[in-house]
């Protein structure tokens, strides 16, 4: 048996038991990494080389800055702020959940830790309103999956690193990506407003007042606006400078050290590097060739972005879109282009893996599923007749559901050329 196909079951196999003994995979697949990486004859720090360190400390100097501001309060309260603008027009509510998932997930987290934020925020906002809960969150997530692939993101780095290997680059790559997930985040908000009859709800007098910020949140809202301009308009690597405006919030007494670190997504860093360094040995073997080969034969040039972003969806349900799915697939576009023909658009093909890895993520066995079950249910408002009649068990196959009308979606705006139109818009 060729290295190659080694490597493979290696992968596959780690993908498996870290789904079926919940275990994570980041951990399996440098274990993984250093069995094959010895029987391919390379030495540790070979096989070490394939954990990506840059892309560990861009990841974690993100999160540890957002961290911070979630920590002290400030993304909460400008998630609130952004609610009260709107008064007493309740059809503007889920309009603004949206934007508030897609903006403020734009502006450097990505999607990891808005995730979570958002749909505890807007949960308690549609009880407060009349609106149905479930909508609420799917609608603030859907925001949140719309703006991942903001420039700054750790999930738009990933993706651009993982495409830069197979010279998939282009000026208009961040354009097309970012134009796809908004349209597709839009269109999946559409449909569970109207299928929830969001539409219906009236308008109701709120006299709440919301809470000014406080000498902390002014400060991690200047670091934030700080990071972006450094970042967006100076070029600097935005890991570093979450690192270093992170660093000043903590001198300047803005959070506590101990809460900010701890509330970095070690897990989820650990899996994007451990998948990285498995996937190294994948490459350097020529397993995505072998991959890629047996992928084309399941498409044409017509059929092979749509066929491409179902299959992430399909992978998604049950694994981590940042973590498994982008690092497994993404690799494979150059091979498939070049092996389906020249009417393939390798960056389309990109954009429909990343957001089929994306928007299944509702899924109940997904982190982001999870997260809108066990926020319902915990909800201390629990015991309103709108989420009581949502018990767990409805909840979990009505995320099910939802995760297949997203897969749906996708298909039929790949499949009616939608996509194709777009980037054509674009380019």
């Amino acid at each position: 048996m060729s290295m190659a196909v080694i490597t493979i079951i290696c992968l596959i196999v780690a993908i498996a038991i870290g789904f079926f003994r919940q275990l994570n995979v980041g951990i399996l697949a440098i274990m993984g990494a250093f069995v094959v990486g010895h029987m391919m004859g390379l030495n540790d720090k070979q096989i070490i080389s394939g954990f990506n360190g840059n892309l560990f400390v861009t990841l974690m100097g993100v999160t540890f800055l957002f961290s911070i501001l979630n920590s002290n309060g400030t993304i909460q309260l400008l998630a609130t702020r952004s609610v009260s603008l709107v008064g007493s027009h309740n059809w503007l509510i889920p309009i603004v959940i949206f934007l508030t998932g897609y903006i403020m997930t734009g502006l450097g987290p990505g999607a990891i830790p808005m995730l979570a934020i958002m749909p505890a925020f807007a949960i308690p906002v549609a009880l407060a309103r009349g609106y149905n809960p479930i909508m609420m969150a799917l609608i603030a997530d859907f925001g949140v999956f719309g703006g991942r692939m903001s420039p700054i993101t750790p999930e738009s780095i990933l993706v651009r690193e993982l495409l830069a290997k197979g010279n998939i680059v282009s000026p208009d790559l961040v354009n097309i990506l970012i134009a796809n997930q908004t349209l597709t985040g839009i269109v999946c908000a559409l449909i569970a407003f109207v299928y929830y009859k969001g539409y219906k709800v009236k308008n109701v007098h709120i006299t709440e007042r919301v809470a000014p910020f406080n000498r902390q949140q002014w400060l991690s809202l200047v670091a934030l606006l700080t990071m972006v301009v450094l970042v967006i308009f100076f070029k600097h690597n935005v890991g570093l400078v979450s690192f270093t405006v992170g660093g000043a919030l903590l001198c300047l007494g803005a959070a506590e050290e101990s809460k900010s670190i701890k509330g970095i997504p070690w897990s989820v860093l650990i899996m994007i590097c451990g998948v990285g360094t498995l996937m190294k040995l994948v490459v350097e073997s020529g397993g995505i060739d072998i991959i890629s080969d047996f992928l084309a034969i399941l498409m044409n040039s017509a059929t092979a972005s749509g066929i491409m972003g179902i299959i992430a969806g399909i992978m998604s349900w049950f694994s981590s879109g940042l973590g498994v799915v982008f690092p497994t697939l993404l690799p494979t576009v150059a091979g498939l282009a070049e092996a389906i023909g020249d009417n393939v658009n390798a960056i389309e093909m990109a954009s429909l893996i990343v957001i089929g890895g994306t928007f299944t993520g509702v899924s109940p066995f997904s982190t982001t599923g999870g997260l809108i079950l066990a926020t319902l249910m915990t909800d201390e408002t629990s015991a309103n007749t709108d989420v009581r009649e949502h018990k767990s068990r409805k909840i979990f196959i009505e995320l099910l559901i939802w995760s297949c009308i997203t897969l749906v979606v996708l298909a039929v705006l790949a499949f009616t050329g939608v996509y194709g139109l777009l980037y054509n818009l674009i380019v």
